[in-house]
Order: structure tokens, then sequence, then C-alpha cells
């Protein structure tokens, strides 16, 4: 019977994490969909009003920061993420599929940066050739999960599921229609977000209601 509890986690690893992020899913989304659905204990602090005191104590005055251990602090989200992959087995097995989940991070990360210059900066004219793109965007993804819906790379859970969930996440509260166009891609994020922990995160009603970023329009 496995009777490992927050306590016993905290001893076994020696880590005990502070998750510092603006009450919006935004960029730190990746990382609480990893500690949530690993179980790994967290306290979540939302940054609102005391931004202005709470911005000079991080790294690049910006957030999301890890706190580990109460005193060491990571920022960059993408980097946030890497480290618990590495902390958690989510890196592959050797130094290849390390690059290789990393290159789809980044394959993932270019479609984020896309959607953020257009949610950002130029939502009127850019939503429908967005919209458009997508496909064409994840072409490659949906190459890549012939033969497997359920995982990216090797058959097995990796930190590139996570992330490209989170991104597929956030296009599909832009529009529920988009991943038709993609059909294995659209069955890995319905798969995936059907695992027990991520699934009841995401349900959640702080979750559900919490905007997925800070413009107007979502």
């Amino acid at each position: 019977q496995n009777k490992l509890t927050n306590t016993s986690y905290l001893e076994m690893s020696g880590n005990k994490y502070e998750f510092m992020y603006f009450p919006v899913k935004g960029y730190g989304n990746m990382v609480r969909i990893v500690l949530e659905d690993q179980g790994i204990p967290y306290e979540y602090k939302p940054v609102g009003e005391n931004w202005p005191q709470v911005k000079p104590t991080t790294p690049f005055g910006q957030v999301p920061v890890l706190t580990v251990n109460g005193s060491t602090q990571i920022a960059q989200s993408h980097t946030i993420a890497r480290y618990l992959g590495r902390e958690h087995g989510l890196m592959g097995s050797n130094n290849i599929e390390q690059a290789q989940i990393e290159m789809w991070i980044d394959q993932s990360a270019d479609l984020r940066k896309k959607f953020a210059k257009m949610i950002y900066t130029d939502y009127e004219n850019g939503l429908k050739p967005f919209l458009e793109s997508i496909p064409t965007e994840l072409a490659p993804f949906e190459k890549q999960l012939t033969g497997d819906s359920a995982h990216l790379l090797f058959g097995k859970l990796t930190l590139a599921d996570y992330i490209v969930f989170d991104v597929l996440h956030v296009l599909t509260a832009l529009s529920p229609t988009c991943l038709d166009s993609s059909p294995r891609v659209k069955a890995f994020y319905t798969s995936f977000g059907a695992r027990k922990n991520l699934h009841a995160f995401l349900e959640k009603p702080e979750i559900k209601s919490m905007k997925f970023t800070g413009s107007p329009h979502l």
C-alpha cells in the first residue's frame, strides 16, 4: 500500500517548493500541471497588489519564480519546468532522449510566442490568420504522434507531453475546434487531459474560472 504523504515526500526529496505567479494560467500553468499531475507538494503564492514590493525580490523582475527550500529562486517558466523534469524523471533516460524532449519543448514554445504576440498586440487583425495557421503549426506534432496518441516521445511520459498539452490547452480555449484538422494531436490532448490528477486540477472551480492571459481577450 502506498502511504506516501506530503511529509514523507519532503523527507525523501529534500525539497520544499513555493511557486509564485500572477492569478492567471499564463506561463505558470505549465509548471503547475507538472506539480499537480506528479503529486508534488508545493505552495502556490499568487502575486497581486503586492507586485511592486515583490518584483525587486525576483531574479529578473518577473514571474513565475519557483523557490526551492525557502532560499534558491529559479525563474523563467521553461527553466522551472525543465528543473522539475530532471528532478522527477521526465527528461528521458540519456542525453539523446533529453535533447529530443527539449526539441519538442522548444518547438511548442515557438508556437506559444506566436500566440502571445497575437493576443497581446494584434488580436483584432491577427486572430483569424493565427487560427488559420494552427493546422500548419501542428503538422510536425501530428506526424510525431503516429502510432501513439498517449505520448509524444518514446511511448512514455516526458516533460514534452506536459508542455505541448499546455499549449494545446491555450489554443482550445481560443477556439474549441482548432484541433479538428489534427486528429492525432486532438487524441493526444483528450487522452492526456484525462489523467486523474491533471483532470482534477483543471476542473477545480478556481482554475476553470482563471483567465488564460493578462489580455482582455482570453
